[in-house]
C-alpha cells in the first residue's frame, strides 16, 4: 500500500513539473465582423471581397454578422458590449461612430470604447434619382421640388447616418420640403428607389454602377467640393460645390474597428494585416471590380482624427436641425 502511494505521489509530481500547454495565438478561432447596416450596401459590398481575403492573410475565417437598427446603434452597441478579445470587430462608419452617438443616449463612449484596426477607403455619396422621374439634373430637381412640397419621396441610409446627412445639408441649402424617409441601411434604400417606393437619395458609387449601367438611374451630383477621382462612370458628375451647394459636404469613411482594451499585439497583428491587404493582388482586382478605390489608414493614425472629427460633428449637427 506505501509503494502504491509513493508511486502515486510521483506520478502527481511529474504532471505538476511538466510544462504547461503555450497559450494558443491569436487568432486561433473565427473572428466575427459586426455590419450595423442591412444586406446589399456598400459596406456589405466591401465585406464579401474583403473578409474572403483578410481571412487567408490572419489564418482563421471572419465571419460578417448584419446587425441592422437604431440607425447602426443596434449593431454598434453590440459590438462595444463584446469582449475586447479581437474576436468580435465593427466595419462601420465616421458618422456611426462620431456622429450618431451625440444625437441620442448609447450604452457606451465611441472615444473610449473603440479603437480603430484600419481605414481601407472613403465615400463620397451621389444624388440617385429613378430614370423615369421628371428631373435630369439638380437644378430641374429643385425646381421640381419648390413646384410640388411634400410630393418627393426622399429616402435615407437612417437617421444621422451616411446618406442622411448630405440629404439634410440639401434640403436645407435648397430651401425644399420633402417626404424624408428612413431606410435601415443603403441596401434597403436602394431597394426602395430602385421599385419606385422613393423617388430619390444619396447612394454609393459600389451599389448604384450596376443600375446606372442599366439606365434605371440616373446620378444628379457629389457631395462635397472634389469629383470622383478615376471613376470611368461618375467621374465627370458635378459636385455639389460646383452647382451652387458647397455646404452639402459628407463623405463617409469606411472603418474596421474594435471593443477598446484589446491586447496590444494582437491589435497590432491586425493592423499589420490589413495594411498587408492593401497590396494583397485579390484585394486590388476586387476593389477595381466594383468601382471604389483604395484610401488606407491604419488604425492609430485615424485615432488620432476621431477627437477632432467628433467636435467638428457636433457642429454639423447643430448647423442641420
Amino acid at each position: 500500500m506505501k509503494s502504491i502511494r509513493y508511486l502515486s505521489v510521483l506520478a502527481l509530481a511529474a504532471v505538476m513539473a511538466a510544462p504547461l500547454p503555450a497559450a494558443a495565438e491569436y487568432p486561433d478561432r473565427p473572428i466575427t465582423l459586426i455590419i450595423p447596416l442591412g444586406a446589399g450596401g456598400s459596406h456589405d459590398l466591401h465585406a464579401r471581397g474583403i473578409t474572403g481575403i483578410i481571412s487567408d492573410i490572419i489564418g482563421q475565417p471572419m465571419v460578417v454578422k448584419l446587425v441592422p437598427g437604431a440607425s447602426g446603434m443596434k449593431g454598434t452597441s453590440e459590438a462595444a458590449k463584446a469582449k475586447p478579445d479581437g474576436y468580435t470587430l465593427l466595419f462601420t462608419h465616421n458618422a456611426f461612430d462620431q456622429l450618431r452617438p451625440q444625437t441620442v443616449d448609447v450604452p457606451f463612449d465611441p472615444l473610449k470604447d473603440f479603437t480603430t484596426v484600419a481605414r481601407v477607403n472613403f465615400g463620397q455619396p451621389i444624388l440617385v434619382a429613378r430614370a423615369d422621374r421628371p428631373y435630369k439634373t439638380l437644378d430641374e430637381f429643385v425646381a421640381y421640388a419648390k413646384a410640388n412640397p411634400g410630393k418627393v419621396n426622399f429616402g435615407h441610409s437612417g437617421v444621422w447616418g451616411a446618406t442622411h446627412i448630405p440629404s439634410v445639408q440639401l434640403l436645407k441649402a435648397a430651401d425644399i420640403k420633402v417626404n424624408l424617409i428612413p431606410h435601415k441601411g443603403g441596401g434597403p434604400l436602394l431597394r426602395a428607389i430602385l421599385s419606385g417606393e422613393d423617388d430619390i437619395g444619396f447612394l454609393f458609387t459600389t451599389q448604384t454602377r450596376p443600375h446606372f449601367k442599366d439606365g434605371k438611374v440616373r446620378v444628379l451630383g457629389v457631395a462635397g467640393d472634389q469629383p470622383i477621382p478615376n471613376d470611368k462612370d461618375f467621374g465627370d458628375v458635378p459636385t455639389m460645390a460646383s452647382l451652387g451647394y458647397a455646404d452639402v459636404a459628407f463623405t463617409m469613411d469606411r472603418i474596421f474597428m474594435a471593443p477598446a482594451g484589446m491586447p496590444e499585439k494582437d491589435l497590432m497583428m491586425l493592423r499589420d494585416s490589413f495594411e498587408e491587404l492593401m497590396d494583397n493582388k485579390s484585394f486590388k482586382r476586387f476593389i477595381r471590380s466594383i468601382g471604389e478605390n483604395v484610401m488606407f489608414m491604419r488604425g492609430e493614425e485615424y485615432d488620432k482624427l476621431r477627437p477632432g472629427r467628433y467636435e467638428s460633428y457636433t457642429d454639423l449637427i447643430k448647423s442641420v436641425k
